[in-house]
């Protein structure tokens, strides 16, 4: 009987984590994070390699489809478009991607979000050069307005 039990329990058990493992796979919701991220931040970083700082302000607009994206920093401004991915293989965590110039350097970020108190969104990253062997940092501060 308790063999039984416990057969049936694994069965339950098996069927809840492959529905569940189902529900994980769905797609990110694209259109609702470029909307819920769309607009102003304050900027702050450390450059790849380096102990500097700097900051900045970056925009982020929803254009077409598209997450477009504005930074200036240190005066010069640069323009890219930034793509949603998920990293940690089956685990499937969302991250926000940019490749941009700085310095006249060829960039790579990769970003995580979480909301503030506020429910705006707060973005924290590394950026990468090819051969770094320290990555920059950066925050993304959203400006209330």
């Amino acid at each position: 009987m308790i063999k039984e039990h416990l057969a049936i329990w694994a069965f339950v058990l098996i069927a809840v984590s492959a529905s569940s493992g189902e529900t994980d796979r769905k797609p990110l919701d694209e259109e609702f994070l470029r909307n819920y991220m769309a607009g102003e931040y304050d900027l702050i970083g450390r450059k790849a390699d380096s102990s500097a700082t700097y900051n900045g302000h970056v925009t982020l607009r929803d254009e077409g489809g598209v997450l477009q994206v504005t930074r200036t920093v240190e005066g010069k401004t640069d323009k890219c478009a930034a793509r949603f991915d998920t990293v940690a293989g089956s685990d499937r965590i969302p991250v926000l991607r940019m490749r941009f110039r700085f310095e006249g350097k060829e960039y790579d970020a990769t970003y995580t979000w979480q909301s503030d108190p506020d429910n705006y969104p707060r973005l924290t990253g590394y950026l990468y050069l090819s051969g770094t062997k320290s990555p920059g940092l950066e925050a993304l501060f959203p400006i209330h307005k």
